[in-house]
């Protein structure tokens, strides 16, 4: 329910011209001690609210390689071979 003074405006701060054409990613990622110690670490040391700020950041700065994320290809068609026989 959106709140409006007397005038019929809203309250409030005013919407960002930009939030329009934002496009939102959500994730939701599961960190277990002893394995993701690095990556527990970097969210804990964030400062309260500045989440989105710290990842977009990790990624520009290439701390988070796409290219690294899981096998390389060639390991993908090994492994669907040795499914298929």
């Amino acid at each position: 329910m959106e709140r409006s003074s007397s005038n019929g405006r809203r309250r409030g701060r005013p919407r960002s011209a930009r939030a329009a054409a934002a496009v939102v990613v959500p994730l939701k990622l599961r960190l277990y001690p002893g394995e993701d110690d690095d990556l527990i670490a970097f969210f804990e040391g964030l400062p309260a609210g500045l989440r989105a700020a710290g990842v977009k950041s990790a990624l520009r700065s290439g701390q988070l390689d796409s290219g690294a994320v899981g096998p390389a290809e060639d390991e993908l068609v090994d492994a669907l071979d040795a499914l298929m026989w």
